[in-house]
């Protein structure tokens, strides 16, 4: 089984669990950058791993068995990068939103992004909008790889939507401008006066929650809405199994700030909530307008004003729309198939490592049908950028095939013939080595009386020394690296 280093932004449950800890007929190494990233202790075991801990990445990856490198945000992939440089390992590079912006980020972003492009030889962005802005900056198509995030529908179990008359509207997401929740409460605060008894919640924290309150008493909203802050996951499900009504109402941040799918929405739809969000980023990939729920254009407080009035008018019709709903995600969004589907993915890149490892260990194992397949595997590797075979290896691969050749020219000889040849082959071999043992034997004397001491344990000694700066070099670079990336990231980047 392969081993997959994951390097995340920090250890909780809103930070893709299932894609680094479930993925089928592979195993993980769960790696954060520093120890303060490890937040939620329940999800700590002996394969979280810290980044900054690490100064030799080859023994690190030797030890471990590692055979493929997944980062899970754009910045984190250029941190992998002198990483996979002195490993050789394929890199996978996950895009979630912000990452596929400028957004608040530092200078130089966009030219280390192209480099990234270069240099990885897989993009996994959630959406095909990020996809298609990841080719507008120059990602080549060939090396990006649509993977949604999928819902587990074992822990999100379907239920007919209320016929009771509750109209209770929820929004769970970050308190950041991007999600829209002072959109959403602007345009709650239209409806109040036909609808008197519904109420608003909105679950998250961040940056906004002084302005959101703020705003809330702006509006008057009263006790009708609440704003809470983060809750355990298992008491979200419970405030979105008793919503009538789910609403995302993302938008473009003035920043250029983007999401990608919100995955509370995918959670509503399995659950069987009636959702109303806009056709923002990749949203239009999960609902059709009138389908699976109704969509309206990003920042516009009157169109969502509107659809909420539609939706707790015509409550007939939720059920039509939470089934398509439930469809969709079974078809296209379900945890189990989105995990098998990153399988794949990696079968990709990690195929011709299997092809090098079963083929080229041994040289005795190898014929002309396997030198063949390691061509052909190689060629495929050029256009997956995937590590060369080494010379020495290929110099072996062909020594084989020659001596395979001479093996079946003696088998074509009549036995005695066979015998003689042999015979002649193996003093003509001998006497090689004889020849050869001498002239290094006279070397070796030479350069002892010249100095005092072989030429190899001088060599031995100088690559040592070399050895040990290189070493130290990296390490100060690496911690150099870490303190930049901890800046510009901080860690705070999580769906709530």
């Amino acid at each position: 089984m392969h081993t997959v280093m994951h390097l995340n932004l920090r250890v909780d449950p809103t930070q893709y669990i299932s894609q680094i800890r479930e993925v089928p007929d592979y195993d993980y190494i769960h790696m954060v950058r520093q120890p303060k990233y490890m937040i939620d202790l329940s999800l700590l075991n002996e394969k979280v791993h810290y980044l900054n801990e690490i100064f030799s990445p080859k023994e690190y990856v030797k030890k471990n068995n590692i055979s493929l490198l997944h980062a899970h945000h754009g910045q984190l992939g250029m941190l992998l990068l002198p990483f996979k440089e002195e490993t050789d390992l394929p890199l996978v590079t996950s895009i979630r939103g912000r990452d596929a912006t400028l957004a608040n980020q530092p200078i130089g972003y966009l030219d280390n992004m192209k480099m990234l492009f270069d240099r990885g030889e897989r993009f996994f962005p959630v959406c095909q909008y990020l996809a298609d802005r990841l080719i507008a900056w120059g990602c080549p198509s060939e090396k990006i790889r649509v993977l949604y995030g999928g819902v587990d529908l074992n822990e999100f179990k379907y239920r007919t939507p209320h016929k009771g008359g509750s109209q209770n509207i929820l929004s769970i997401g970050r308190l950041v401008e991007k999600k829209g929740h002072h959109i959403l409460m602007q345009a709650f605060q239209k409806i109040r006066g036909k609808f008197p008894n519904a109420t608003l919640t909105i679950i998250g924290r961040g940056e906004l929650e002084e302005y959101l309150t703020s705003l809330a008493n702006q509006l008057n909203l009263g006790d009708s809405f609440r704003l809470l802050y983060h809750l355990p996951k298992d008491q979200v499900r419970e405030q979105m199994t008793h919503a009538d009504i789910f609403c995302a109402a993302s938008l473009e941040a003035v920043d250029g700030d983007v999401e990608g799918i919100p995955n509370t929405l995918k959670e509503a739809m399995a659950i069987g909530v009636p959702v109303i969000s806009t056709n923002h980023a990749g949203i239009p990939e999960l609902i059709t307008h009138n389908k699976e729920g109704v969509l309206v254009q990003e920042n516009n407080v009157d169109e969502l004003a509107e659809a909420l009035e539609f939706m707790l008018t015509n409550r007939d019709k939720w059920e039509t729309y939470t089934v398509a709903a439930r469809q969709k995600i079974e078809q296209n969004f379900n945890l189990v198939q989105q995990l098998q589907q990153q399988a794949e993915f990696y079968d990709e890149l990690v195929a011709p490592y299997k092809v090098r490892k079963q083929y080229l260990v041994t040289p005795h194992q190898i014929d002309k049908e396997a030198i063949k397949e390691t061509v052909q595997s190689q060629q495929q590797g050029k256009y997956d950028r995937e590590t060369k075979v080494p010379r020495k290896k290929a110099d072996l691969a062909r020594k084989a095939l020659v001596y395979m050749q001479q093996l079946q020219q003696l088998q074509e000889l009549p036995q005695h013939q066979q015998l003689q040849q042999f015979q002649q082959q193996t003093k003509d071999k001998i006497k090689a080595k004889l020849i050869a043992s001498n002239n290094k034997d006279k070397i070796q004397q030479k350069a002892t009386e010249g100095n005092g001491e072989t030429m190899a344990s001088r060599k031995k000694e100088k690559k040592a020394q070399k050895a040990e700066k290189v070493k130290k070099a990296l390490n100060k670079i690496q911690q150099f690296q870490l303190a930049a990336m901890d800046e510009q990231l901080g860690g705070d980047h999580g769906e709530f």
